[in-house]
């Protein structure tokens, strides 16, 4: 009697386990046969009486998967997965899922590179209603908006009200990306890059600055937030992160970089020395910004003598520090290579070489000077 009541006991909770299995095993069959609108119909009328069954929601997820509605299959999905199926269950649900996922990513992809933007951001949205877990996608359709961004700023006439929703839609993709994988830099960097593109410089500094308390040696962020701090005239700030990036990538840095560094060292040497006195002038402190200046636009004109921007702040500094000989060095080597024999230049030149004591050499100077002068007023 005690065994045919344990027999009877384990009967009734089989019976309860598998009690939606002939609405699931009806859904088979009716897949099977491609029946998808007839197997939404009846699992959907039977959701209620079985809300906690995952085979059901997944079996759904599968046929609003044969009509296309995409939302809804992904919604199903993950309603399966949420009801903590068995291990079996799950490695299925994922199948159909990646499956599918990776067909719209794919075709994403190809519009990308097609440049076709709009349809692959339809495409990359697609993806993340079918499986919101995948980073990739999001990343990607990140990437689709902003260069759907870019296109409408550069319209005739440009659309800036469409540019703005596509990338504030970009910057809030990648931010998904990144709360689905915090560990990945690049997610992290394509971020920073869209608030760049979206004017969103605050915000910029304040992920680039946090990144590189984690990360200080990535120079490639260093260099993205020190033009950030350079368009924004904050030359402080630029100029600690110019110091950094001397002292651990000189080697790295283009003449572009030197360029601005030189530029932005400049314009600390002019705030230092703004309203003093003389003798204040000469601070320590002052001495360096000019010395780091002239460093910097000596490296440019090292590597191209023929650029003149750079010889031109580059002999104004040494005039600053009175270094006469190098003021001469420096314009010679500009006129050598090309640089305009101006008015301006000519007469910084006779300058120098009087302070030289090359008296002779200055009177010629002088005297082309005053003749190009000449010449550029009968030409107006």
């Amino acid at each position: 009697m005690r065994k045919l009541l344990m027999l009877l006991t384990v009967s009734c909770v089989w019976m309860l386990t598998v009690a939606s299995s002939p609405v699931v095993t009806g859904a088979k069959v009716r897949l099977g046969a491609k029946k998808y609108k007839e197997t939404i119909e009846v699992l959907e009328k039977n959701m209620a009486k079985y809300p906690d069954d995952p085979e059901l929601f997944y079996y759904l997820g599968r046929a609003y998967a044969g009509v296309a509605n995409w939302k809804s299959a992904g919604e199903n999905f993950n309603k399966a997965l949420g009801l903590n199926p068995k291990r079996k269950l799950v490695k299925e649900i994922d199948k159909w899922r990646d499956f599918h996922w990776a067909q719209f990513v794919r075709d994403a992809q190809a519009l990308l590179i097609q440049e076709r933007y709009l349809a692959a951001i339809n495409k990359f949205k697609i993806a993340n209603q079918i499986n919101p877990d995948r980073k990739e996608s999001y990343s990607n359709l990140g990437v689709a908006m902003l260069n759907q961004a870019q296109a409408f700023q550069e319209a005739q006439p440009p659309q800036p009200d469409s540019a703005r929703l596509y990338f504030d839609g970009a910057i809030e993709s990648i931010q998904r990306a990144i709360e689905l994988d915090p560990e990945n830099e690049q997610f992290v960097k394509n971020l920073g890059q869209a608030y760049i593109m979206a004017d969103r410089l605050d915000e910029a500094i304040e992920l680039y600055e946090a990144f590189l308390e984690e990360n200080p040696f990535d120079i490639t962020t260093r260099k993205r937030l020190v033009t950030i701090y350079m368009s924004k005239q904050d030359f402080e700030n630029a100029s600690r992160l110019y110091e950094e990036l001397f002292e651990d990538a000189g080697a790295e840095m283009s003449d572009a970089d030197y360029y601005n560094a030189g530029s932005c060292y400049y314009q600390m040497w002019a705030a230092e020395v703004r309203g003093k006195s003389e003798d204040e002038k000469n601070s320590e402190q002052a001495a360096h910004y000019l010395t780091r200046a002239a460093e910097a636009f000596g490296y440019v004109l090292d590597e191209n003598p023929s650029d003149c921007e750079a010889g031109e702040q580059l002999y104004y500094i040494q005039i600053n520090l009175e270094n006469w000989d190098k003021v001469v060095d420096i314009i010679e080597t500009m006129l050598d290579n090309g640089c305009e024999r101006s008015y301006i230049t000519l007469s910084n030149l006779g300058v120098a070489y009087n302070k030289i004591g090359k008296q002779q050499k200055a009177v010629e100077i002088f005297k082309e000077a005053q003749e190009k002068k000449l010449a550029d007023e009968q030409s107006q």
